[in-house]
């Protein structure tokens, strides 16, 4: 399990493992949903960015991130680590609106 990688979460969206590798040791992950660009509610730009995964368009929904068990993050599907600095620019945007 490392930081910025996606998981099937069941249901036809994804999750994105926002949290820090170096609080591996807590049993919850700090994750937001990938869900399909039809799906999506409304975007803003920074604050949602697209991503493709396995040739499918994902909205990644900052403002839905939540804790989720790590036991519950099994299905590991992807990582969008080459994304980071995209990612944390819309974590940023979420808790400082920069």
């Amino acid at each position: 399990m490392a930081q910025f990688d996606v998981y099937d979460a069941g249901d036809g969206s994804l999750l994105i493992d926002c949290q820090s590798d170096s609080l591996g040791y807590l049993a919850t992950r700090l994750s937001a949903p990938l869900i399909p660009l039809e799906r999506a509610p409304d975007r803003r730009l920074r604050l949602n960015p697209i991503f493709d995964v396995n040739d499918e368009t994902y909205v990644l929904v900052t403002q839905f991130a939540a804790a989720v068990r790590c036991a519950d993050l099994r299905n590991r599907v992807a990582t969008l680590a080459a994304h980071r600095d995209t990612i944390i620019a819309a974590f940023d945007m979420l808790l400082t609106g920069v």
